[in-house]
């Protein structure tokens, strides 16, 4: 059966949204959608979704809203999707490896109580991806690169199976759809896991915020939220912040490693 997927995606930061969908066009040999919820009004983003449509490329916006309904509206975007496996992304993910969509299908085929797999991530000392540290995991398949442990939605794909459970859950603007399913999936008899054999970076750090030119969107965000205690790490982040080159050259080299990233 030929791997088929959507990917299923939040937009709140065009500036991070476009490298991910010019990646998953680059890194995607599957047939595959790309399914867009507009969380703000941006004429230039919508103009870029325009041309990729014209250049004949599988990409759709489902809803707008003019203001950040979050990731509550992940729901419409999975009910919208057509595909046998359905991916959540964080449109903070800038770069994704390539044979995401096979591998999955393989992983899913071959192990029928795997229902939900999330991408590992890069991490360095400027970033961790969201992903707690590899001892917090164990061996679930070390051959398919199968870990045991916290995972949540930056970039988790989904057996369509799991649709009637998605269906029951209660979204919410800041709503850690992958890890409420996971925590759900044992009473179902299946399991989702973290797998290592494909990498993304998600970018969840000041230092690389600056680089994309979102540290002070970013730094803002986290007030609104009242996370005063990550608004103090991104404003002592940007007082001694790495010079430009270092950060350009790093991009550079995370980009290299996960280009040449394969199952």
């Amino acid at each position: 059966m030929p791997a088929v997927i959507s990917y299923c995606i939040p937009c709140w930061r065009p500036v991070y949204a476009r490298l991910l969908i010019d990646d998953l066009i680059r890194k995607t040999a599957a047939p595959y959608e790309i399914l867009l919820w507009l969380n703000m009004e941006d004429g230039a983003f919508e103009e870029f979704l325009g041309a990729k449509v014209l250049e004949g490329r599988p990409v759709r916006i489902v809803g707008k809203s003019p203001e950040n309904r979050g990731m509550a509206v992940l729901k419409e975007l999975m009910e919208a999707a057509k595909h046998r496996m359905i991916v959540q992304i964080d449109d903070d993910v800038v770069r994704v490896s390539a044979g995401i969509a096979e591998y999955a299908e393989d992983v899913f085929r071959r192990h029928p109580k795997v229902r939900q797999l999330t991408a590992d991530v890069w991490q360095d000392e400027y970033v961790t991806g969201a992903r707690p540290p590899l001892s917090a995991y164990r061996a679930y398949d070390e051959k398919d690169g199968l870990l045991d442990g916290p995972i949540d939605g930056w970039f988790s794909v989904y057996h369509r199976d799991l649709m009637p459970l998605i269906r029951t859950l209660i979204p919410g603007e800041y709503w850690g759809l992958g890890n409420e399913v996971q925590g759900f999936l044992p009473r179902l008899g299946y399991k989702g896991l973290l797998c290592t054999k494909f990498k993304v970076f998600h970018v969840n750090s000041p230092q690389y915020a600056h680089h994309f030119g979102m540290l002070d969107f970013e730094t803002e965000k986290y007030r609104r939220l009242g996370r005063i205690d990550l608004v103090r790490e991104y404003e002592k982040a940007k007082a001694a912040m790495p010079p430009a080159g270092e950060l350009e050259a790093r991009v550079a080299a995370i980009a290299a490693v996960i280009d040449g990233f394969r199952p």
